[in-house]
């Protein structure tokens, strides 16, 4: 019998396993290690985490992620410190947002400037000389750029991931690899039981609360108890890699990540993307990352066997290989890839836009953190902090009322292009 089971091993799970382990809470997170083929895999298996590059930032639409985002990479440096594994590199980074949006602009500046954020608003002129290599999107109005150079660019999420357990585990938290294939409560006792598939069999953990941090995968495995379905939507995330030629590493390897804000609903003419500079992959070569917002390319996956498909395949459709092509000569028109490789991911949306943090049960025992909503990576360690101190029954210590990250409960049935996936998207 444990204090708590944290189910998920992933962004939001590490963190707050790393949370509750060092409040005194006799602390178990399971989940599995990394598949060494993704094509012969369990659908258990996958996470979003397995990449080796995602945008670190602090710059956001509204105060939530800018608040998680701006507290997250405040402590990425202590926590590569502590853990001894680095996964930060501060090469900055760059929106190129539409001039059309100018007092969204503002208002997202103020707010910056309220935390502290450093961010320089370059035209498009002094885009084009202080980076040479990268040409600005034609969006409606002009661009212009908004640019973070300190604590911000982009993160390895697998060793942030590594980082927070190895912390922790220092901190007294047990680490069990396996798959959870059933949590269910013991009406007599009030306890939940965790049953878990793992290399050596299975076997079953007994707790007072469980913090479920599955992912996106979160409606499709036995993570949560039968009724307790979510109102997440899943989708594909297409993304190609072009391979970087030894004689323009230099040059590229220093631009900062870019995002593109386009809001203009125009299906796939939309311009909005993000670009993530050269990063040394492990089959030793550096390779250029891109990928889109939520263009029609961007397409719902409904069920498991979709998901797990999507993924093990890693192949991206005609459709979206063209609109990430057309994306990365717009971008980098001088850039000649020595080869192109596809590679995909998902990315979950709530009809909030933020994650769920919150109990699903009356007595607060049985809690969920799930919902990055393709933001959560760099916010991941506070708002793992966050589901932690739920779980504690800590003081509620964030400017935004935790009511409004109440999870819902699924839709039976609803259109796969809600209003809230259209254009503008925000920040990636």
């Amino acid at each position: 019998m444990v204090d708590v089971v944290v189910v998920g091993a992933g962004m939001f799970g590490a963190a707050a396993a790393k949370y509750l382990s060092r409040a005194g809470a006799d602390t178990v997170v399971i989940g599995p290690a990394e598949p060494a083929r993704p094509d012969v895999a369990a659908l258990g298996e996958f996470a979003a985490h397995h990449d080796e590059s995602r945008i670190a930032r602090c710059l956001g639409w509204d105060l939530f992620w800018g608040t998680v985002d701006t507290r997250s990479t405040a402590r990425y440096r202590g926590i590569e410190a502590e853990s001894g594994i680095g996964f930060f590199t501060e090469c900055g980074s760059l929106t190129l947002v539409s001039a059309a949006l100018r007092d969204r602009t503002d208002a997202m500046l103020r707010a910056a400037e309220d935390d502290a954020v450093p961010v320089e608003r370059i035209p498009a002129d002094a885009l084009r000389r202080e980076f040479p290599d990268l040409a600005p999107p034609p969006m409606r109005g002009g661009v212009e750029g908004l640019l973070e150079r300190k604590s911000a660019g982009h993160l390895h999420p697998r060793r942030l991931v590594r980082a927070q357990l190895e912390l922790a585990v220092a901190s007294g938290a047990r680490l069990r690899r396996g798959t959870v294939t059933a949590v269910r409560e013991d009406e007599r006792t009030g306890r939940w039981q965790v049953h878990v598939h793992g290399e050596q069999g299975t076997f079953r953990v007994e707790a007072a609360k469980v913090l479920v941090a599955s992912g996106s995968l979160i409606n499709h495995s036995g993570a949560l108890p039968a009724g307790h379905a979510l109102d997440l939507q899943v989708f594909t995330e297409p993304n190609l890699l072009f391979e970087v030629a030894e004689d323009r590493l230099d040059r590229l390897r220093h631009l900062p990540t870019v995002v593109t804000v386009d809001p203009e609903d125009t299906g796939n003419d939309n311009l909005s993307a993000y670009l993530i500079p050269p990063v040394r992959y492990p089959d030793g070569r550096w390779y250029l990352r891109i990928g889109p917002a939520m263009q029609p390319v961007v397409r719902e996956l409904r069920t498991a066997r979709e998901t797990r498909d999507w993924y093990a395949r890693q192949r991206v459709t005609r459709e979206q290989a063209d609109f990430l092509t057309r994306m990365t000569r717009l971008l980098l028109p001088g850039l000649d890839p020595v080869s192109v490789r596809e590679s995909c991911c998902v990315v979950d949306k709530t009809p909030t836009r933020y994650p769920y943090i919150g109990p699903l049960d009356a007595r607060g025992n049985l809690t969920v953190a799930v919902g990055g909503n393709g933001h959560g990576a760099r916010g991941s360690d506070e708002i793992g902090r966050l589901a932690a101190s739920l779980v504690l029954g800590e003081p509620w210590d964030f400017p935004i009322p935790r009511e409004t990250f109440a999870p819902r409960a699924e839709v039976p049935a609803r259109d796969s292009r809600a209003a809230y996936l259209r254009p503008p998207f925000g920040l990636c």
